[in-house]
């Protein structure tokens, strides 16, 4: 019996530690655009260590263990050739995971390898390793910021129909969608709801990209992108203020600064709604209770229980008032209401 026990933990763990190395080479993939070359056709290794600037052998060595699992086929005749798992690692496929792998391995990477510093100083250790924070690091590296932005963008894009068909939007005429980045959960409320007019609120840089994607959706005459910084004020009198994976960058005295700010351009009877996981009990899995670690180790934020989310939006002038569970798992909707 003991022996059983320890061969189903050994595996258990040695695939989890696994799926690091995969991660890794992943994020390897997506980085020399290995998806987007083959969507062209098959390549030989020769072609691909070329187009990359990759050391061919070394490069083999890691599309190997991407077909092994799934990710690519190699052929008979040594060439390499895209699979139906690799499509999701192309830059502009339906649902594509290639921001988010650049994301988590990239930046995120070296903090979630200094979890230990988190976990015993309750500091975020990505601040420890770059010497700045999370925003100061983007700031410094436009680039990696316009990645997160489209990475949260792509990532949460099959959450958004979910979300606009678990909620009734048409009881709005206005929207402010804070720290919005794109726009893309705006833009779906407005699509079924003609009525409303939307507002998309984000840090200055990311204004002019979220102008084009309206203007690309055709909404430019119901939809704005402002610029400005949520922790100093946010736009007036909307019917609705929304945010969708914002609260759980920020710890409570960032968080109730923000939504005491909504609280203050909120006219009495307008809407609060918080987009983010919603921890259950103990001993249920949730991807939000290791998303809590991306919060801890990045940004000293947290993602928060029902009762939590209470207290926050109390402290902040605000009316608790429920939770909306969707299908997916990862999001549920907090309302909150300025009475």
């Amino acid at each position: 019996m003991a022996s059983s026990h320890s061969n189903a933990y050994t595996e258990k763990l040695l695939h989890i530690q696994a799926q690091q190395w995969l991660s890794c080479c992943l994020y390897v993939a997506c980085k020399l655009n290995i998806s987007d070359i083959l969507s062209e056709g098959p390549k030989s290794l020769h072609d691909l260590a070329t187009a990359t600037d990759s050391h061919a052998p070394s490069l083999y060595r890691v599309l190997r263990a991407l077909a092994g699992e799934g990710f690519f086929e190699e052929t008979a005749n040594g060439e390499f050739v895209m699979t139906p798992l690799a499509i999701g690692l192309t830059t502009n496929a339906p649902g594509t995971m290639k921001q988010y792998y650049q994301l988590c391995m990239g930046e995120l990477y070296a903090p979630w390898g200094a979890l230990l510093y988190s976990t015993q100083t309750g500091k975020p250790s990505s601040n420890h390793i770059y010497q700045m924070d999370l925003w100061e690091y983007y700031t410094a590296h436009p680039d990696d910021a316009l990645n997160f932005m489209e990475s949260m963008t792509r990532l949460t894009q099959f959450t958004d129909q979910t979300v606009v068909a678990a909620y009734n939007f048409s009881q709005f005429n206005s929207i402010v969608d804070v720290g919005g980045g794109n726009g893309e959960l705006l833009m779906a409320a407005l699509t079924i709801a003609p009525q409303l007019q939307g507002i998309v609120y984000d840090q200055p840089y990311v204004v002019e990209q979220t102008k084009r994607s309206i203007a690309a959706r055709g909404l430019s005459d119901r939809c704005q992108a402002l610029g400005g910084d949520f922790f100093q004020e946010v736009p007036p009198n909307a019917d609705a203020y929304m945010m969708k994976l914002i609260m759980h960058d920020w710890h409570e005295p960032e968080a109730i600064r923000i939504l005491h700010n909504c609280y203050k351009a909120m006219k009495p009877g307008s809407k609060l709604l918080i987009v983010d996981a919603v921890i259950p009990p103990p001993n249920i899995q949730h991807r939000g209770k290791l998303m809590d670690i991306t919060m801890l180790t990045v940004t000293g934020g947290k993602e928060r229980t029902a009762a939590e989310f209470k207290l926050l939006l109390e402290a902040a002038g605000l009316q608790f008032n429920k939770v909306i569970d969707l299908s997916v798992p990862d999001v549920s909707i907090v309302e909150g209401e300025r009475i």
